[in-house]
């Protein structure tokens, strides 16, 4: 089954890495700007108003959501290898050679900008 949708699997994985993914200009990689690792209490102007409570826990529920708490980066990598292992390289390959190869380059792009 996943042969048969591979092509748009891979092109809908890369179209959200484009949505999530923003790249750190000191160190040329990507970064999921979606990752929440810990709660971090912003900065206060004088005219804002601290967080209230529901705010903190509407903040601990997000960290909760695998949204936030998995790199998509690392999901499609670890997804692609589970792949590869079950099929072997050249049947993987094969497969690889499927899809465009613009969408090839920018998913390597974003799987080796680790």
């Amino acid at each position: 089954m996943i042969q048969d949708k591979f092509c748009g699997i891979i092109n809908i994985s890369v179209e959200a890495l484009h949505d999530v993914m923003t790249e750190d200009p000191e160190t040329a990689t990507f970064k999921d700007c979606m990752l929440m690792s810990h709660i971090e209490e912003p900065k206060l102007t004088d005219d804002e108003e601290p967080p209230t409570e529901q705010d903190k826990r509407r903040k601990l529920l997000a960290l909760e959501d695998p949204v936030h708490g998995v790199s998509l980066q690392q999901f499609v990598y670890e997804k692609l290898k589970a792949q590869q292992m079950l099929m072997g390289d050249q049947g993987f390959q094969a497969l690889m050679e499927t899809v465009d190869t613009e969408i090839v380059r920018q998913l390597q792009e974003f799987i080796y900008g680790m």
